[in-house]
C-alpha cells in the first residue's frame, strides 16, 4: 500500500486529498485495474469526521479497491461550502483517472461515498454532474472523468428535512436553493445509488434518504436501499473500529452489515470482485 497526499488546484484554491493505493500484486498474470472509491466524510459541514476517512479507506483496500479521502469545502467565515466542494470533487475525479496507469486504476469504476453531511455533496453532485445542462451551469464540464455509482450513508439530502435546523445555517451552506434539495437535482442520467440509515437516526431524520431513493426509484434508477430498525448517527462502520471511547451504542451488529451489503450491490452491478 502507498499513501499519498496530494495538493490539487480547482478555481485558483488549493486543497488537499490522500489517497491509499494499493499494490500491483505479483502473483497475478496480467495486470488488475482496481476500482476506486473517493470517501466524503460528515461532519454538520463545520470538520470532517475521522472515524469516516481513514477506517473507510483501509476497509475499501482490504475489499480490493483503492481509497482516496476528499476533506471537501466547510463553511468558513468568507466561504460556503457550494459551489466549492462540487468543484473540488469533480477535480479529485479528475486526477484519479489521469493516475489510471500510473497506480493501476480503472477509471470506469469510480464510486463516491458520502457520510452525512458528506453524503449531501456526493448526491448533489450526482444528481448536478450527470445533467448536461447543469454540469455546465455550475462549471463541472471542465473536468475529466465520471463517477460510475454512489454509496450514501445516513445522507443529508434536504436541508429542509431537519438538518441543519436554523435557516442562517442553511444559508451558511449556500444561498442558491436549488443546492438545498438533491433529490431535485436529478435526472434519469444519474448514476446507480445505495443508500442505507437508520430509522431512529436522531441528527438527521430518516426522511432524508427516502426522498432521495423515492426520485432515484421513480426515474428507473438502480438503487438499493436498506433502513435500519435502530440506530443512533454517525455510525460509520458500526463496529469496534470506529467505536468512540465510552459509546457502546456505536457498535450495531445488524447496521455493520452495511458493509459486506454494499460490496455485493457493487459486485452485481459489476463494479467490485466478489
Amino acid at each position: 500500500m502507498q499513501i499519498m497526499n496530494q495538493t490539487l488546484t480547482t478555481n485558483h484554491q488549493d486543497f488537499q486529498v490522500t489517497a491509499y493505493w494499493l499494490d500491483s500484486n505479483q502473483d497475478f498474470n496480467n495486470t488488475r485495474y482496481q476500482p476506486v472509491v473517493i470517501i466524503c466524510p460528515g461532519g454538520g459541514f463545520r470538520y470532517h469526521s475521522q472515524r469516516e476517512t481513514e477506517p473507510i479507506a483501509l476497509k475499501a483496500l482490504a475489499e480490493g479497491c483503492h481509497a482516496v479521502v476528499l476533506p471537501y469545502q466547510l463553511i468558513e467565515p468568507d466561504q460556503m461550502v457550494y459551489p466549492t466542494a462540487l468543484q473540488q470533487l469533480a477535480k479529485t475525479i479528475e486526477w484519479i483517472t489521469d493516475q489510471s496507469d500510473t497506480q493501476k486504476v480503472d477509471p470506469e469504476r469510480i464510486v463516491l461515498v458520502g457520510f452525512s453531511a458528506g453524503g449531501h455533496l456526493v448526491a448533489t453532485f450526482n444528481g448536478i454532474a450527470t445533467n448536461p445542462e447543469l454540469n455546465t451551469q455550475y462549471q463541472l464540464d471542465s473536468y475529466r472523468g465520471h463517477h460510475a455509482a454512489v454509496i450514501l450513508s445516513y445522507p443529508v439530502i434536504d436541508l429542509d428535512a431537519g438538518f441543519p435546523k436554523e435557516e442562517s445555517e442553511k444559508e451558511r451552506i449556500t444561498t442558491d436553493q436549488r443546492l438545498w434539495h438533491a433529490q431535485d437535482t436529478l435526472t434519469k442520467w444519474a448514476k446507480p445509488c445505495f443508500v442505507w440509515q437508520t430509522a431512529t437516526d436522531e441528527l438527521v431524520p430518516a426522511i432524508n434518504s427516502l426522498l432521495y431513493v423515492t426520485e432515484l426509484n421513480r426515474l428507473n434508477i438502480t438503487t438499493e436501499y436498506h433502513l435500519f430498525s435502530d440506530g443512533v448517527h454517525g455510525l460509520a462502520l458500526a463496529n469496534k473500529v470506529t467505536q468512540r471511547p465510552g459509546k457502546p451504542q456505536d457498535v450495531n451488529e445488524p447496521v455493520a452489515q452495511w458493509v459486506p451489503l454494499a460490496l455485493t450491490w457493487l459486485a452485481e452491478i459489476n463494479i467490485a470482485h466478489r
